[in-house]
């Protein structure tokens, strides 16, 4: 150990600095925003279907905003959000009614269960790295021959 060590370590030491081996992690999920949809147009009309769920985490407190085919507009809610099982609710009043959802928010889908006035119905919404409205998957027909 150099001389320049030793005093720093001893700096440290005097100071009551702990020393560590290894960096400590910090609980919870990173701040940040997290878009998870099946927002679509339909090709034929330009109708739109489905919903996207934009869930935003900051040390000041988290948020959600909710989309849904036949909003006119984004609607902004509070959410809940368990850091160590990564579970997710939230409640927002739509024009349409209220609109409930419980599920688990991973890196790949939000899957859960939604319930509005049109009854519950289990969901899966893809991670999406861009928040942009896509055209709907047309159906796929065809004859084999």
């Amino acid at each position: 150990m150099t001389m320049l060590h030793r005093s720093l370590l001893g700096i440290l030491v005097g100071s009551g600095i702990a020393l560590s081996g290894a960096a400590e992690a910090r609980p919870g999920w990173v701040s940040g925003t997290w878009v998870y949809a099946d927002l679509c147009t339909m090709p034929e009309d330009g109708a739109q279907a489905g919903r996207r769920i934009t869930l935003k985490r900051s040390p000041n407190g988290d948020g959600l905003i909710y989309e849904g085919a036949g909003l006119r507009a984004p609607v902004l809610t509070t959410v809940t959000v368990d850091d160590a099982t990564k579970d997710v609710a939230f409640r927002v009043e739509t024009e349409a009614g209220l609109v409930s959802f419980h599920g688990t928010a991973g890196p790949e889908a939000l899957i859960g269960t939604l319930d509005s006035a049109a009854g519950s119905q289990a969901v899966r919404l893809r991670r999406v790295l861009r928040s942009r409205l896509e055209t709907c998957p047309g159906e796929t027909t065809g004859s084999i021959n």
